[in-house]
């Protein structure tokens, strides 16, 4: 039996927020919603917000952290982050009454979790992963990065399951008339977001050490589909050799409703 539940609010550029449950505890990474649109989805899942024990930000950009001053405040939950996030955080004027508590990139623990969160690049003041530990399973969430790297790819290895970006397809992106070109160098640079190719490589490793469950998230709605950054990561696992719902299951986080897996 599973030790670590994870359900999406939502995912995309329109609001980010990510409901990680064990036995004792409930919380958010990221509250990228409205604080009534958090509680209608919480709700949708099964949870009163009076059940959130905490909410951790990967960074501070606004739909990852849009509903955390008034959720938090109604509530009374504490909030995590690195220095750099909690300090731009309240450069943008909202109220320092909220419970901050600085993390930084060292392990901790909360509750009955262990949480080590990890630094990876995006172009914010600073932006964490997450990996969170209970009672020996893994799990754990990197979303916004340009690229992966050695260190990032060891925070995710043996995760149970991963929440990981798979935000645009290069050819949509490339193509995409809409777009000035600096915002396209800017979302494949390595300080922007993770393409379905190399999301779908760094997924072919985990699988290859064990991880069972793989949550694709923060999809574009312009210069991505989710059959595409589905169908992009299943090929890379069958040319491992890996069966997609008999080796491990392979979900698609969406935007405007929950996903409970």
């Amino acid at each position: 039996m599973t030790k670590i539940k994870v359900s999406i609010l939502g995912s995309g550029s329109k609001g980010n927020s990510t409901l990680v449950q064990t036995q004792d505890t409930n919380l958010l990474i990221d509250c990228g919603f409205s604080a009534k649109e958090t509680i209608r989805r919480l709700e949708l899942l099964g949870i009163n917000p009076t059940q959130i024990h905490g909410i951790f930000l990967t960074h501070e950009h606004k739909d990852h952290v849009l509903g955390v001053e008034n959720f938090a405040n109604k509530f009374n939950i504490p909030v995590f982050g690195h220095a750099l996030t909690l300090s731009e955080y309240e450069k943008c004027g909202l109220t320092k009454k909220l419970e901050l508590y600085d993390i930084m990139t060292q392990d901790f623990y909360f509750r009955e979790l262990t949480i080590s969160p990890f630094e990876v690049s995006h172009d914010s003041k600073h932006c964490n992963g997450y990996s969170i530990y209970c009672q020996g399973e893994k799990f754990s969430l990197a979303t916004d990065l340009g690229y992966v790297n050695e260190n990032i790819l060891n925070h995710l290895i043996d995760s149970a399951t991963v929440v990981i970006e798979s935000n645009h397809d290069i050819q949509m992106l490339n193509n995409n008339p809409n777009y000035p070109q600096v915002l396209k160098n800017r979302i494949a640079g390595n300080k922007g977001h993770l393409s379905n190719e190399e999301c779908a490589k760094t997924v072919g490793h985990l699988v290859k050490n064990g991880t069972k469950k793989i949550i694709l998230a923060h999809l574009s709605e312009q210069n991505n589909n989710p059959n595409l950054a589905q169908d992009t990561t299943n090929k890379v696992l069958s040319s491992i050799g890996a069966n997609n719902n008999l080796d491990m299951q392979i979900f698609v986080a969406p935007q405007n409703f929950v996903l409970k897996t």
